[in-house]
């Protein structure tokens, strides 16, 4: 989303546009990765299936708040909350066979996929908040939180092109390409992403985010 959808309002796509038909990009990531994180048993559905039904609530309403919100305040939101997940990730960090987070850590957790589902819904970039929520609140590695977002993000994914396609908005041209361009890229980048483990996907992960974060904070 961060690198197609400015891509594509270069090319004269209207931002509310580009923005929906990125989303249809995203559906072919999270269809191919999902596969492989659920064959390595990287994914909990019993914690993935509430959030992603709280993070839908957030998406909807989000997707149909697309053309009233300002893109550079939104940038700024993300970047935000990203470097402060980031941070609170840092302070501890899941260790094996750690007890199960109380239940009060995890309703925490639960609520906070209803504003990163809209933040999703309006722009996307809910991916990054969600890892850091399943590892914060969840105590999940970084392999098992991003394949266990995987689920929220399919079903974000579905509701929010619901909304762009009842109002005309994605542009089935350009998102039909970028999806058959998605699905081959994210199986590549998962099986490569899994060979490598955890404490280097962290690393990369990591360094990539906080790039990410003082560049919507900045720009």
């Amino acid at each position: 989303m961060f690198f197609t959808v400015p891509v594509m309002i270069g090319l004269g796509i209207a931002p509310q546009s580009a923005v929906a038909t990125a989303r249809l990009a995203s559906l072919g990531t999270m269809l191919a990765g999902l596969r492989h994180f659920h064959k390595h048993g990287k994914i909990d559905y019993a914690a993935a299936f509430p959030a992603a039904l709280l993070g839908l609530l957030g998406a909807l309403a989000g997707a149909s708040l697309l053309i009233e919100i300002d893109p550079l305040l939104l940038h700024k939101i993300i970047g935000a909350l990203t470097l402060l997940l980031v941070a609170l990730s840092l302070i501890k960090k899941p260790l094996a066979g750690e007890p199960r987070p109380s239940w009060t850590r995890r309703l925490a957790g639960y609520l906070l996929f209803i504003p990163v589902g809209a933040i999703g819904g309006l722009f996307g970039g809910q991916a990054k908040l969600s890892t850091y929520i399943y590892i914060i609140f969840f105590r999940k590695t970084i392999s098992e939180s991003i394949g266990t977002r995987k689920v929220g993000g399919l079903v974000l994914s579905i509701g929010s092109l619901m909304v762009f396609g009842i109002n005309g908005i994605i542009n089935w041209q350009y998102g039909g390409c970028l999806l058959a361009g998605t699905v081959l890229g994210a199986n590549a980048g998962a099986r490569f992403a899994l060979s490598k483990g955890d404490e280097w996907m962290e690393w990369v992960f990591n360094i990539v985010v906080i790039g990410l974060a003082l560049k919507l904070l900045f720009e």
